[in-house]
């Protein structure tokens, strides 16, 4: 049977559930978990009444029920559920969205850990802030002890725009470098690689001519400092033309892919000679999409748990625009 990877080292959703309704057992006990449906998320074909073991905190073993021996272990029933490998976000603003806020008080542990825990209980395994990361708060989270029930944090630390120029919401554009010469950018990334960070995020869009963007030169020198401390780069860059001479600069990722309107013979090329190229996202947005589900009337155990009760109404207004980013092209002045 060809199970992945993944599958065994990932946080499954339906055996978190399980393992809440349960209780949480005793260090050292064994959990047999059986009956669900199981996808590895490999293209492999789904399981049905899977069985896999949990020892020690770690999945062990996975296979159908009646395959793995039950001796000594507990055994929880997941007849009629599905269960996944976690899913991955890697592209997040995490801390200052609180209900309907976003606010600078909302960053706080409390909310960090309210957030990281809404994202676990929706499946979500591990989540990467993406730029807009500030102070020694969210590298506390992230090299801490691990939060209970919550995925697990990636902090990408401050990213590098012009000054108050980078991230669209204001209540996130103090938090990157302001960045104005090559060699406050130089100087910049190194802060970062002390910090150990894997990534480095900047932000090249004029997001159409309200806000002024990292010139070619200081993005350019910001990559080559980069990959001197063997750190990847990802930009935020809504222009065709941006993102081809930044993939030409040696840019390794993308922020959203959905924000380019057009995609030309030239760009499809560029990708095509560097097939390790990223995006961390496909379209823009946040999270606030889980909440048009609650405002639809939804009985949704998982959006009840997902959303605030400030989240039912007042963000109304909010869903109409994203869809319109959708179905007509991004509103490069609403990302981030």
């Amino acid at each position: 049977m060809r199970i992945s990877k993944m599958l065994i080292a990932g946080l499954l959703v339906a055996v978190a559930l399980s393992l809440q309704l349960a209780g949480q057992t005793a260090a050292g006990a064994r959990q047999l978990f059986e009956g669900a449906r199981l996808i590895a998320g490999d293209g492999s074909v789904a399981v049905e009444n899977a069985a896999f073991l949990v020892e020690n905190g770690r999945f062990t073993r996975v296979g159908r029920r009646g395959d793995i021996p039950a001796a000594g272990a507990t055994r929880i029933d997941l007849t009629g559920k599905t269960v996944i490998p976690a899913l991955v976000d890697a592209h997040a603003h995490v801390g200052y969205t609180k209900g309907l806020t976003d606010l600078q008080e909302n960053y706080t542990r409390e909310n960090f850990t309210d957030i990281l825990q809404r994202y676990a209980y929706s499946g979500v395994g591990a989540v990467q802030s993406l730029g807009s990361d500030k102070g020694d708060l969210p590298y506390q989270i992230q090299n801490g002890p691990p939060i209970a029930n919550a995925a697990r944090y990636v902090t990408t630390g401050r990213g590098l725009a012009p000054p108050m120029q980078g991230p669209g919401p204001a209540v996130m554009k103090p938090a990157p470098y302001g960045v104005t010469t090559v060699a406050e950018a130089r100087k910049d990334v190194q802060e970062l690689a002390a910090t150990k960070v894997r990534m480095v995020k900047i932000w090249v869009d004029d997001r159409n001519g309200t806000v002024t963007k990292l010139s070619p030169e200081l993005y350019r020198a910001i990559i080559d400092e980069a990959h001197k401390h063997n750190l990847l780069v990802v930009a935020h860059a809504s222009n065709l033309a941006d993102l081809k001479d930044l993939m030409r600069a040696g840019l390794d990722g993308s922020a959203h892919g959905g924000f380019i309107p057009e995609v030309d013979d030239e760009l499809l090329a560029l990708l095509k000679a560097h097939p390790r190229f990223f995006f961390t996202a496909l379209v823009g947005g946040s999270m606030r999409g889980i909440e048009p589900a609650a405002r639809r009337g939804s009985t949704s155990p998982c959006s009840r748990k997902w959303c605030r009760p400030s989240s039912s109404s007042a963000s109304a207004t909010r869903w109409p625009s994203a869809a319109r980013r959708l179905s007509h092209g991004p509103s490069s002045a609403l990302s981030s």
